[in-house]
Order: structure tokens, then sequence, then C-alpha cells
């Protein structure tokens, strides 16, 4: 499972988030990891929006965030996330998402789909992180891999992901939450990229336990450095893969982008770090149509 994936894999990560909330009144301390946030203004014609690359998992030392970040919130009317995690939880979604979504037809497994030798990764990997394997045999492709992406999260946790600490921010100076998918919209994407016709591929690359840690940690060590994912060697199915689930998303939030600093309302959007970045990324894409991008914190 490549660096990308783990970025860009906003449903995995919020299928697993618990909520939890801070209160207006608790002191301020300061954060013991010196993290080089990734946030930028965005203006053109004296109108102008907040945007904050975030990572899913993270740690507790990483916060609060800068005073220039909160400051920013305070200032700010509406936080725009990629989705509502916590409406995962309520029924009107519930009742919207069929379990078609996540299960494989019932005369279907997993195993239909793999060969021997998948299978036997499959297996291994399966006792290696703690998973039941003929549970997983249930299950369609994109949720299998999911699994395996939040039993390697150890001691980098989703509840101190820079989107979940963002929101709960927000919430402590009350901006209005809004959202640029559903998650059915975004389960929907991930079916397109890790469809069961991919599984024997895909089941082959899930790394070892051991690895999966490596790879979080490293990319938890990239963010807070301000390093800048580089995918130059991605191989045609990484390229499907950032297609959809970056390039293609990103052309879509930008016209919703461009119509909040057009408003004249002030917005906080915070997304994944993975879509700023790149000759197709957000930042990109502003700097093509006009708009001036200032790095807030260097």
């Amino acid at each position: 499972m490549k660096r990308l994936l783990i970025t860009t894999f906003t449903v995995c990560t919020c299928l697993f988030l618990v909520s939890c909330s801070i209160t207006a009144n608790q002191a301020r301390k300061e954060a013991t990891i010196d993290v080089k946030w990734p946030f930028y203004k965005i203006e053109k014609n004296h109108h102008y929006m907040y945007l904050l690359g975030t990572i899913h998992i993270g740690k507790n030392e990483m916060y609060p965030f800068s005073k220039k970040i909160e400051q920013a919130v305070k200032e700010s009317e509406f936080l725009v996330t990629e989705t509502d995690a916590i409406g995962l939880n309520d029924g009107e979604y519930q009742q919207s998402v069929n379990k078609d979504m996540y299960f494989l037809k019932d005369n279907e497994s997993l195993n239909d789909y793999l060969s021997k030798d998948a299978q036997a990764v499959l297996k291994k990997r399966a006792k290696e992180y703690n998973l039941d394997y003929q549970s997983l045999q249930e299950y369609k492709l994109w949720f299998v891999v999911s699994l395996f992406l939040n039993a390697g999260i150890d001691d980098l946790s989703a509840a101190n992901g820079v989107d979940q600490k963002i929101t709960e921010l927000a919430n402590t100076n009350y901006l209005t939450n809004k959202y640029l998918e559903t998650p059915k919209f975004q389960i929907e994407a991930l079916q397109r990229v890790y469809s069961e016709n991919e599984a024997d591929k895909v089941i082959k690359q899930i790394p070892s336990l051991k690895e999966s840690k490596r790879q979080l940690s490293e990319l938890y060590m990239d963010y807070v450095r301000g390093k800048i994912i580089n995918d130059e060697s991605a191989d045609d199915f990484e390229k499907k893969q950032n297609k959809i689930l970056v390039e293609d998303r990103n052309k879509t939030w930008m016209k919703k982008f461009e119509a909040y600093i057009s408003s004249g309302n002030i917005y906080f959007v915070a997304v994944g770090f993975g879509h700023l970045e790149g000759e197709h990324g957000i930042l990109a894409l502003f700097e093509k149509n006009g708009y001036e991008i200032k790095k807030v914190i260097e």
C-alpha cells in the first residue's frame, strides 16, 4: 500500500474516528512538536479563504495549533472539510448506504478474485494484523484495504488526526460546518479504484505490519517537517489511483472554493495535504486561475 493511498484515504480513516471535544475555557498550552503546518491564505479581488493541508493520523503532542491557525479559525465563519465523519453514525446516513457498498454478493468471497499466492498473502497478513481471515472474505476490496490501513496505525491515532482536531477547534468557535463530499461519494470513488478485478495485485502489495507502521511513521514525519510527497515513480495503477482520488476531486472542489472566495464570507478549508502540491494540486490550480497564494506559516 503506497503513501498516496494512506494520505488520501479519508473514508477509511473516518470510519474509525472517535468523536471527542475540548472546552473553550481550557488554558492554552504549547505544542511539544514543531509542526511545519501547510497553511495558506488564498486571495483574489480582496476576498480570501484559508487553506490547511491535513493528515488523518497524528499525535497529541502536535497540539494546540499555532496561534496563526487559531486566529484564522476565529476569523472564519465556515469550516469546510472533505466529508462528515460524525455523520457516518447518524440514522439518515446509515439509511442512505446500501450494504452492497461494503459487502460482496452472498454467493461470492474475496478468494474468488485471488490466486493461490494472493490467498496465502492475505491469510498471512490477516494473522499478522490480528484480523479475522474468514470475515475478510465477505467484504469488498476497498474496505479490506481500509481495515489493514487502520490496523497499522499503532501510536498514531485518527482521534489526533489534523482534520479531527481542526473540527474540534472550529466547533469550539461555533463555525458552521460544510462538506465537499458525502461519505457515499467517497466510498464510490474508492470502489472505482479498488475494484475486485484489481484484488490479486492489491492484496499481494499489502506490506508487513512492521513495514506498514514504518510507512505511516514516515508519512507522519514528512507532514510534521513540511516535506512534499514525491510520486514520480508511480506505476499505472498508482496513476489511476491518483487521478480518481486526487486530480478529479481537486477539479471538482475548485469550483466550490472559487464560489466560497467570491462570496465575501470567510471560509477555513481543511483537506488532505496530498491534494495541495503538484501539477494538478490545489495550489497550482489556484495559481493558474489568478489567485494570490500566501503561506501563512513558514
